[in-house]
């Protein structure tokens, strides 16, 4: 799915901005971006992530958080 580990870094840290309640450091482009790929789903005013984006944020933080 991505091109480059900084890619996979990048939403990680979007989706926990997104968390965390500050959308607003992501940017409306990233999330219109994410939601194409189908890693983010619309829902009210709500962004939430899909199965598919579920599945990506926990292989993104596993890889920055692992010690090797």
């Amino acid at each position: 799915m991505w091109k480059t580990a900084a890619e996979r870094i990048a939403f990680s840290e979007a989706v926990d901005f997104l968390l965390q309640g500050q959308g607003e450091l992501v940017g409306p482009e990233r999330i219109d971006d994410y939601v194409r790929q189908g890693l983010l789903r619309r829902e009210g005013d709500q962004v939430v992530l899909t199965p598919d984006g579920e599945r990506e944020y926990r292989t993104a933080r596993n890889e920055r958080f692992s010690d090797g």
